[in-house]
């Protein structure tokens, strides 16, 4: 298997990485994961021979660097796994996985001080090459097994029918990452009993899987935030014009600050704010609406023959264009006893579905008719 599988892999990693950094700086609840992504991505850089070699030129010899990588690595499998049985909603058992880690680390600096001097801490493919004892591989492999397969275990049996989509999805991607981590420790158990070179060519596409599987299932968050405020963009992009003649006409409902501050504003804020200018400047409006005006509207809604939604949406920007016609024209309020408020909303969302409705009612031919019969008649 190609090499560049783990460069690609851990690049993706470290991209999810920075991408998520402005949300782990404001929100608490992040940091977890994110550091866990950050130390995973630390970890497996230091594996590339570019890096190693870099670090190389900075520390005493390369053994340093191997077991620096290896210390790296068990605190960055100690947080993986707290950060995914926080996740789990159970009790964090932040002094068992962090003082395991501690204990293993030491155990791992003992053997490589009392061991014989050494280059690398590598498994060594024959005897007659000096390394770490077998001792330092089996604590430090057997540590990954544990830790990876339960995150990849927890993950999986969190996924359930009953999670949310994304929140499932991103849990079977990033255990399916944790669980391809405990294959890649299996490879090197296999490889530490047994010397035979077929396994060494798999470490680094594994690798590279691992790092694309928890890249993917770290990001979907994301890429659902990109998602909603694309919708929310498009919302608030398609209430523009029926909230400018709307709030042209009743300036009093409008709660926004200035324009330049407007824009500082977040879009989610700006969209909420304009759906309910919207509903204020509706219901200031309905009492420039004459029972004469309504009947008409309806009409028009069921000469057309709009499908039901369609019809109510369209009725409701035909009375609509009638009181701005109406107060434009200077005629007086008077008060309006017909609900005109349309369907009541379950959330937020269905109130802005409901009025994206009445503003592409708002703008359609059969509307543009009608606002000019009403100019036609005076």
């Amino acid at each position: 298997m190609p090499a560049w599988i783990e460069t690609v892999g851990i690049t993706v990693l470290w991209a999810v990485a920075i991408a998520r950094a402005p949300q782990a700086s404001r929100t608490a609840q992040q940091r977890p994961l994110w550091f866990a992504i950050v130390m995973t991505a630390l970890t497996m850089s230091m594996h590339l021979a570019p890096v190693t070699d870099a670090l190389a030129h900075l520390v005493p010899s390369a053994h340093w660097v191997d077991l620096t990588t290896h210390l790296f690595s068990i605190i960055d499998a100690a947080a993986v796994l707290w950060f995914i049985l926080h996740a789990e909603q159970r009790h964090r058992p932040t002094g068992l996985v962090f003082g395991a880690a501690l204990a293993v680390m030491a155990v791992l600096l003992l053997l490589d001080i009392t061991s014989p001097p050494h280059a690398r801490n590598q498994i060594a493919p024959s005897a007659a090459i000096r390394s770490v004892p077998d001792a330092y591989w089996w604590v430090f492999l057997a540590f990954h097994l544990v830790a990876d397969t339960t995150c990849g275990l927890v993950c999986w049996s969190q996924g359930r029918r009953e999670t949310p989509r994304q929140l499932r999805y991103g849990l079977r991607l990033f255990g399916t990452g944790a669980l391809l981590a405990s294959l890649l420790w299996t490879l090197k158990l296999a490889y530490l009993c047994t010397r035979l070179p077929f396994f060494d060519p798999l470490f680094s596409p594994v690798t590279g899987i691992e790092a694309m599987f928890m890249a993917a299932g770290a990001a979907l968050p994301l890429l659902a935030q990109v998602r909603i405020r694309r919708q929310h963009r498009k919302a608030y992009q398609g209430l523009d014009v029926l909230w400018r003649d709307l709030t042209a006409a009743t300036p009093d409902v409008v709660l926004g600050p200035g324009r330049l501050r407007a824009m500082a504003t977040p879009l989610q804020l700006r969209l909420y704010r304009r759906v309910i200018e919207i509903r204020d400047a509706m219901i200031t409006l309905r009492n420039y609406v004459t029972p004469a005006a309504l009947d008409l509207a309806r009409r028009q809604a069921t000469d057309h023959a709009f499908p039901e939604a369609g019809a109510e949406a369209h009725v409701t920007a035909f009375w609509l264009t009638a009181a701005l016609h109406a107060l434009h024209r200077g005629h007086p309020p008077q008060p309006q006893s017909v609900n005109l408020a349309g369907p009541g909303a379950h959330d937020l969302a269905d109130e802005i579905n409901h009025l994206l409705r009445v503003a592409d009612a708002y703008q359609s031919p059969a509307n543009c008719a009608y606002r000019a019969s009403l100019l036609g008649t005076g």
